[in-house]
C-alpha cells in the first residue's frame, strides 16, 4: 500500500534537486559515518546484550555495555522479557552467565531493587537490555554510532508547545527523523519523507510506533566558526513550511526541534547515556532513529542508502523515500 503512494510523490515538488548517492555526503559533511563494534558476529552467541547498566546493590559493577547475559539462574535467556524487573530487581541473589565482550565467559550474581534514580522512569532495572537476535535484526547501514544503546539524551521542543527529554521516550516504540534543511537536497529528502510518514502515519499508530518528526542543525550547516549557514526554523516557520511541502489532506506530523537559547535547560537534557549527547552522533541529515518500547535504540542510520539493483525504486531518483520506508517498515514489523 505505500509503495504504490510513494509513486506520486515526485511531482510535489523538489524531486529535481535530487542527485543522490549511497549515504552521499552533504557539502562537507564528509564521508559516510561509520559503523560501530555492535556486530553480527559479536551477537552471534546469543543470549540478551547489555545497552546500559544502572547498578544494584551487588554485582553490576562487573558488568558493562556489550556484555551478553546468556542465562539468568542456569535458564537459557533470549530477549530482555526474560530479564524484566520482577525476575532480576528482587532483592535476591540472581546468577547471571554472562558472556564479555572479549568472549570470557564468567559467572555473575547481582543483588538489586527497582531503582527511583532516573525519574520519570519508574522502578528502573539494573540494566537495560535486548535480545540479541531482536537487536541483529537492523541491516547494517541502519547501524551507526547510538545503534546498540539505551535512550539517547536530548532535550527537544515540539512545535505545538512543552517539552521532551530521552528518559521520557522510554516506554513506547518511536520513529525519530532528524532533519536539516540547509540545502537544496536536504530540502528535497525533507519534504519526501514528510510525505512518506504522513502516509504511514496510520500504519505506525496501528502498530504502536509514535512519529517523531524532528528538525535540527547538522554540522554540515555550519561556516566554520559555530553559526549555521541556514538557520533553523523556529515554530511558526515549521507549521509554514509542512503546509507548504506536506500532503493537503493528511495535517501536520508531531513535530519537534532543538531548544533555542532561552528555552535550553541542561538539566533537562536527559537519556541514559551519561554525558554522551545525541548531538555527538548525529553528522549527516537525515538521521532516523528508531526507539523500541524499552528504549533501545534499534537502528541508526544516517544519510541516504540507495534501493538495490531490482527493487521497484531502484534508479529512479526516490532513493531517500527508499530510506524512509524500509525505516517504517522496520518500525511495524520489527521494533
Amino acid at each position: 500500500m505505500l509503495r504504490g503512494l510513494v509513486h506520486r510523490l515526485v511531482p510535489l515538488g523538489f524531486a529535481s534537486t535530487l542527485a543522490l548517492s549511497a549515504i552521499a555526503a552533504c557539502d562537507g559533511a564528509g564521508s559516510a559515518p561509520p559503523t560501530i563494534e555492535v556486530t553480527s558476529e559479536q551477537l552471534k552467541p546469543g543470549g540478551v546484550y547489555i545497552t546500559y547498566v544502572t547498578g544494584c546493590e551487588k554485582g553490576c559493577d562487573q558488568l558493562g555495555r556489550g556484555d551478553l547475559v546468556l542465562e539468568l539462574n542456569g535458564q537459557p535467556v533470549t530477549s530482555a522479557k526474560d530479564l524484566r524487573v520482577s525476575q532480576i530487581a528482587t532483592g535476591q541473589p540472581v546468577k547471571l552467565k554472562v558472556q564479555k565482550k572479549s568472549g570470557q565467559v564468567v559467572d555473575v550474581e547481582i543483588v538489586a531493587t527497582p531503582s527511583d534514580k532516573l525519574p520519570p522512569i519508574k522502578d528502573a532495572p539494573p540494566f537495560w537490555s535486548v535480545g540479541a537476535a531482536d537487536l541483529d535484526k537492523a541491516p547494517q547501514w541502519a547501524r551507526r554510532n547510538l545503534f546498540g544503546h539505551a535512550s539517547l539524551m536530548i532535550m527537544l521542543m515540539n512545535m505545538d508547545g512543552g517539552s521532551t527529554d530521552g528518559r521520557q521516550m522510554a516506554g513506547k516504540k518511536r520513529l525519530i527523523l532528524f532533519w536539516d534543511w540547509a540545502t537544496r537536497e536536504e530540502q528535497a529528502q525533507a519534504a519526501n519523507m514528510l510525505r512518506v510518514l504522513q502516509m504511514a502515519r496510520d500504519d505506525l499508530q496501528n502498530s504502536g510506533v509514535d512519529i517523531m518528526f524532528t528538525h535540527i542543525t547538522f554540522p554540515s550547516n555550519n561556516l566554520g566558526d559555530g553559526t549555521p549557514r541556514v538557520r533553523p526554523m523556529n515554530d511558526s516557520g515549521l507549521r509554514d513550511w509542512e503546509k507548504t511541502n506536506g500532503l493537503p489532506d493528511k495535517g501536520p506530523l508531531p513535530t519537534y526541534r532543538f531548544p533555542n537559547a532561552t528555552e535550553y535547560q541542561a538539566s533537562r537534557e536527559l537519556g541514559l547515556e551519561g554525558a554522551t549527547t545525541y548531538q555527538q552522533y548525529l553528522r549527516q541529515a537525515p538521521a532516523i532513529v528508531l526507539l523500541d518500547e524499552d528504549g533501545i535504540i534499534r537502528w541508526h542510520s544516517e544519510g541516504i542508502q540507495a534501493p538495490p539493483a531490482g527493487d521497484e525504486l531502484a534508479g529512479k531518483g526516490k532513493d531517500d523515500q527508499w530510506t524512509i520506508i524500509q525505516a517504517i517498515e522496520f518500525a511495524k514489523k520489527s521494533l
